[in-house]
Formats: structure tokens, C-alpha cells, sequence
């Protein structure tokens, strides 16, 4: 068997040919190239694979650089049988490597000698399977406007909801296909349609045929998520720190954050102004502000988030030292960069709600302000150059509801 595979390679000259050989002889035994290069038939190939194995066993024994993850290789196939009644002692029929039999009439593989990964991922992604588009599509809707076009974005089976307007869904999923699967272009085109583009304003008549909005004629309102809502408070006042990757950073432990497994180190009320995507989770001990407001467990997935309005929210606002603290970082920002107290509110409003005060607001402001500073009896104007005061009226912004809710 070694000097028919010796002969087998010292008489091809095509390099092709001689790779395809090795390969297949490989297949059949993989013991046998070791064989061939230590006792020499590999011919005058001999010196250059001697050379690329030397030089690959250097290489095997140095340490990798960076982080050691895990990896999948594809292995030899293997088939299953079905167990009779869930035992596996009592083994049944053979249970065939196939995609759901839904999507392809449950088609065997076409080479059972591999794990058949590649394969099965080609059927999902094939031309004649609408479904992976649809769903994708689906998710982003329903991030983007709070709704999907399928409200059951994780069941599209006969149990599921139908879809509000199917041929929207079909439309945006044979674009997102030609697009190369590019979730950036579906985003950038589901932001300038008019559907996204519409007021929450509804006309009365309107509402009475379509009470739910599922026909989508107006915006929806939705609140913020507690990442979203605390990476607003940060850009409002400044802190916000916008540098990409790096170390998590660790959760702030609060007096009440007790119990087994507690970390020994606390971080920073702000997260060192890093954005809320990267902070530290740590199951046992989360953050409460992202609780309050609808974090999810880490325990398992979810596909939409619950979307509560509950006074814990409110409450959490008005005491959380992060808010606190956040306020007091706007309003030395403000005063530094003002000289007036109306540069000063207009400023606070272009900062977080991208508009100018109405005048009913600046008057409310100004009143707020002269109530609450001890340099009140010196006007509105005098008391929006205290510290204090319009560190509470910045803190009276962040509770607004317009910072809350996407209108």
C-alpha cells in the first residue's frame, strides 16, 4: 500500500493533480504523508514538503498571540437514530441530516461524509427560501418603529400573527437580498420612507377605523430604552465618552447592592462616561436604572423588549444619584459656556430636545429658578447664574418626558 501511494506520487508531474491525489489518499488514511516524508518517496517534491513541515512544527510549538477562543471544525458525518419513547437504550429508525421539512420536503444531504454545516447553511440562504429575509426585515421593522410587519417577530408559523401588509414584507426582503444582505442599506431605507417620516399626530376619524395603528397611519410613540436613555443623559451634559471597544467597565454597586458573590470593586456612578453598551454585567448584581427600565435578564434571548410605564421609572428619575449627578455636569457646562440666563435656556433646550424654549416654558423656568436659588430676590436672571438652581432645573429637564419618549 506505502510503495503503490510512493509510486502514485513520484509519477505526477501536474501539481494539481498531485494535490487532488494527496487528498484523496489523505482521506483514506491519514497516517500516510508522515509515512511518505519520513521514509523519503515523496520524490522531488521531498525537500519542499520536508522544509513546509519543519517549518509548520516551529510554528505548532510557539505560543499564538492574542486571546485563545473557541472554534468549530467541520467533523466526519454522523447520523442519529430516533430513541424509542426518549430512551436511548432503545434505539429506532435513523434519523437523516436535513433541513426542516417545511422549507425543502426534508432532503437529505447530498454528501453525508461531512457534518454537512456548509450545506445546510446554503439550503437556509437559497434563493427558494423567502423565510431568513422575511425575518431580518421583520426585526428591523420592529425595532425601528416598535411594531413588526409580523407582530410575532419569533413565530411566523400558522400560530403566529399575519402580516399587516404582506407585500411590504415581500418588497423589503427581495431588496434586502439584492442589497447583499446589507442591514445598513434596509436601514437607510425603511428611515426615508414616509411611513417612518409621519407624525403621532392622527386625525380622529382615522383612529376610529384603525384604533391599534396597525395599518400605520401615524407614528408610534415609544420610550426609550434605559441604554439609550442614559446615553442621551451623558451627550447632554458632556461626559459622554464616544472611543470604540475596550475593557467593560465595571457596575456601580449601590449600599442596597448586596449579597453572595458581590464584586470586591465598584465602578464609577457615570461608567466613566463610557457608552452603555459597554458596561459590565454582572447577573447576580445589574444595574438598576437599566432595570427600571426594561433591561432584560441575561439569562436567556428575548426578541422584544416589554415596554412598561410604570412610577419606579419616574421615581427612579427624581432620585438616582446618575441623574443627580449628570445635572450637576450640564448645568457647570451650561454656566461655563453662557453669559446669559437666556443663552443659557436656550442652549439647555437646543442640548436636549433640539428646539428653542416656547415662551410659557422660559417663564415657567425663569420662576422655577428665582423659587429655588438663595439668590432669588435678585430676579429670574440672577438665579439662573446660581449652581444650584439650574443644576435643579437640569435635573427637572432630564425627568421631561419629550427626553423619554420618541414622538
Amino acid at each position: 500500500e506505502v510503495s503503490a501511494a510512493s509510486a502514485a506520487v513520484t509519477e505526477l508531474q501536474n501539481r494539481e493533480a498531485a494535490i487532488r491525489d494527496w487528498a484523496e489518499q489523505v482521506q483514506q488514511d491519514p497516517q500516510w504523508p508522515a509515512i511518505v516524508l519520513q521514509l523519503g518517496m515523496a520524490g522531488q517534491q521531498q525537500q519542499t514538503a520536508q522544509a513546509a513541515r519543519d517549518a509548520w512544527m516551529k510554528l505548532a510549538g510557539e505560543p499564538l498571540g492574542g486571546d485563545p477562543v473557541l472554534v468549530m471544525c467541520d467533523g466526519t458525518g454522523e447520523e442519529e437514530r430516533i430513541f424509542i419513547r426518549g430512551n436511548h437504550r432503545n434505539p429506532g429508525a435513523v434519523a437523516h441530516r436535513h433541513l426542516l421539512t417545511a422549507l425543502d420536503e426534508g432532503r437529505q444531504l447530498s454528501d453525508t461524509a461531512t457534518s454537512g454545516r456548509l450545506e445546510l447553511a446554503e439550503r437556509v440562504l437559497a434563493e427558494s427560501n423567502p423565510f431568513p429575509a422575511r425575518v431580518v426585515v421583520n426585526r428591523v421593522w420592529m425595532r425601528l418603529s416598535g411594531r413588526g410587519i409580523v407582530a410575532s417577530a419569533d413565530n411566523f408559523g400558522v400560530l403566529g400573527e399575519t402580516p399587516t401588509h404582506p407585500e411590504l414584507l415581500d418588497y423589503l426582503a427581495a431588496e434586502f437580498r439584492q442589497d447583499g444582505w446589507s442591514l445598513k442599506r434596509l436601514i437607510r431605507r425603511v428611515l426615508l420612507s414616509r411611513t417612518y417620516g409621519m407624525s403621532s399626530e392622527a386625525d380622529a376619524a382615522v383612529t376610529e377605523q384603525d384604533p391599534d395603528n396597525r395599518l400605520l397611519h401615524k407614528a408610534r410613540v415609544r420610550r426609550l430604552e434605559g441604554e439609550a436613555l442614559r446615553d442621551s443623559m451623558l451627550a447632554i451634559s458632556g461626559r459622554l465618552d464616544r472611543t470604540a471597544f475596550g475593557p467593560p467597565v465595571p457596575v456601580h454597586l449601590t449600599a442596597f447592592m448586596q449579597g453572595r458573590g458581590r464584586p470586591g470593586n465598584s465602578g464609577p456612578v457615570d461608567g466613566a462616561g463610557r457608552r452603555s453598551i459597554y458596561l459590565g454585567v454582572n447577573r447576580n448584581f445589574l444595574n438598576p436604572f437599566m432595570l427600571t427600565f426594561d433591561m432584560p435578564q441575561p439569562a436567556s434571548t428575548v426578541v422584544r423588549r416589554s415596554q412598561s410605564n410604570v412610577p419606579a421609572q419616574a421615581l427612579i428619575l427624581l432620585n438616582n444619584e446618575f441623574v443627580h449627578e449628570q445635572a450637576k455636569v450640564w448645568a457647570e457646562q451650561l454656566l461655563a459656556q453662557t453669559q446669559t440666563a437666556d443663552e443659557l435656556l436656550d442652549r439647555a433646550w437646543r442640548q436636549a430636545f433640539c428646539r428653542l424654549p416656547e415662551a410659557g416654558e422660559r417663564e415657567a423656568v425663569r420662576a422655577y429658578a428665582a423659587a429655588l436659588s438663595a439668590a432669588g430676590d435678585g430676579g429670574a436672571d440672577r438665579a439662573l447664574r446660581d449652581a444650584a438652581a439650574v443644576a435643579d432645573v437640569c435635573h427637572a429637564l432630564l425627568n421631561k418626558k419629550e427626553l423619554l419618549f420618541l414622538d
